[in-house]
């Protein structure tokens, strides 16, 4: 099964319905299939089909850690194809731009401040691609189809039938949330599993595409991110020159994602606890940046987070660990990932958790 990227994580049951009212399902007759659910969504749904035109948009965003504003600013893209794109971020003085000239050739501007990973997962690939795991219900996948009203609207929605057998060492909810259509036009309109629910509303036309102009994530009961986008137009001719990238860039490593095959190690060993830090009693869970080689070994990247001793452990640690070549489309790449080490009063023993998979659902949930 080939793996697609996004993060965020997806919510809870449209459940008894305290977030948006209630809901009341009956299974699809033979008339209507699932699979036909999905395929009518996949043509109106999103900017980033084979089919669709190249665009430019323009969207307002905020992020929040339970439910408190930590981040917002103004995403902007530029696009003729699905991997020909220039994404640009900015937030109060902090501008980032990125540019994807291939499914794994990206550069980026220099010294670039922004976590341009997480800006994509949370901001640009659900605006502009919402059913980017849409590739994972294959011809393989059981699929099942739901009919009834939610929030006033009649929906279609497509599940996936033992989603945990199909799903290997992944999440399951990372790659077969449940989606909703619009029964009258086919529009994606809810995207929800566990512990997430994504809203799609108020949409516009665009070309063949109809696309929702506000989006919003709703994760362990509180506000994860809001986005509406302010411009949404073909990309004039005027335009076509900023999707080549221009100035000072710098290349970078394919960013690991929740969705992808899961990194597999070889070889991990203990992480020495620094002096400094048993001196002064430290105890902290840090995050180390690495990039795995295209042949499995672990080069530490600039940055990190946590006590600088800690951090520094680390590095020191990971630098001679081993994971098996993390594969993309059949081939090996380097990838990024972020190590997350707990130094709790001693060294750290066993494989790291990674900064790639979602929020520990007891952590996103409490007040």
């Amino acid at each position: 099964m080939k793996h697609v990227y996004f993060r965020p994580a997806l919510i809870a049951a449209f459940a008894g319905a305290a977030l948006l009212g209630t809901v009341s399902y009956a299974h699809a007759q033979d008339s209507n299939t699932p699979k036909s659910y999905l395929d009518n969504g996949l043509k109106v749904t999103g900017l980033t089909g084979t089919d669709a035109s190249p665009f430019h948009i323009k969207a307002n965003y905020t992020l929040f850690d339970h439910g408190n504003i930590v981040e917002s600013g103004v995403f902007e893209e530029w696009a003729t194809g699905p991997w020909a794109w220039h994404r640009m971020y900015t937030e109060k003085k902090m501008v980032a731009n990125e540019w994807s000239i291939t499914h794994v050739n990206h550069v980026t501007t220099k010294d670039s401040k922004l976590d341009l990973a997480k800006l994509d997962a949370r901001v640009a690939t659900p605006l502009t691609n919402p059913l980017f795991q849409a590739v994972n219900y294959t011809s393989g996948v059981d699929l099942d189809g739901v009919a009834g009203t939610f929030a006033g609207m009649t929906l279609n929605c497509v599940e996936v039938k033992d989603a945990a057998a199909h799903s290997g060492k992944t999440d399951p909810d990372l790659l077969f949330p449940l989606l909703c259509f619009d029964m009258k036009d086919s529009t994606l309109r809810f995207v929800k599993s566990t512990y997430t629910l994504i809203t799609y509303s108020e949409f516009k036309p665009l070309a063949s595409r109809s696309v929702a102009t506000k989006m919003d994530v709703n994760y362990g009961g509180k506000t994860f991110t809001t986005a509406e986008i302010s411009t949404l137009e073909p990309l004039g001719a005027a335009d076509q020159a900023q999707v080549a990238p221009s100035g000072k860039t710098v290349p970078q490593p394919y960013m690991h994602q929740a969705t992808d095959a899961p990194l597999v190690p070889v070889k991990l060993t203990e992480c020495a606890y620094p002096i400094s830090a048993r001196n002064a009693q430290e105890r902290a869970t840090v995050q180390v940046n690495v990039i795995i080689r295209k042949d499995g070994s672990i080069k530490s990247a600039a940055g990190g987070t946590g006590p600088g001793d800690l951090v520094e452990a680390g590095k020191d640690c990971v630098d001679g660990w081993k994971y098996e070549p993390f594969k993309l489309d059949g081939e090996p790449i380097d990838v990024g990932e972020g190590f997350v080490l707990n130094f709790d009063g001693g060294p750290f023993k066993g494989e790291p958790a990674y900064a790639s998979q979602p929020p520990a659902v007891k952590a996103a949930a409490s007040k």
